[in-house]
């Protein structure tokens, strides 16, 4: 009977586990949403004459050292999302640029 409940235990704990990690890279994807809206405002790459190269707006994706170093860059898979719901366009020449008409109500 003891086994049972510390099987029971173990189970709840693991899903907690999940439940947390699940809501932490939630919220960090979240964030970094917000963050790279905030790069492009400030960057001022809200229309196409004033669209910026990955690199000006410092979003290129961090090397193996600074992967290691600073961990897990949320800001590139925020990046993605955006060029996915169209708030983020790509130039024909690879440059980027925002538009803020197409942000979602909960994003702003």
């Amino acid at each position: 009977m003891k086994e049972g409940y510390n099987l029971l235990l173990l189970i709840i704990l693991i899903i907690i586990t999940l439940g947390v990690t699940f809501s932490v890279y939630a919220f960090r994807g979240r964030r970094a949403i917000v963050k790279v809206i905030e790069i492009f405002r400030q960057q001022n790459a809200l229309r196409i004459n004033d669209a910026k190269t990955v690199e000006e707006l410092g979003l290129e994706k961090p090397d193996f050292v600074q992967r290691v170093m600073r961990g897990r860059d949320f800001k590139q898979y925020a990046l993605q999302i955006l060029i996915k719901r169209g708030v983020i366009c790509v130039t024909e020449d690879g440059r980027l640029y925002m538009v803020e008409d197409k942000l979602d109500q909960d994003v702003r």
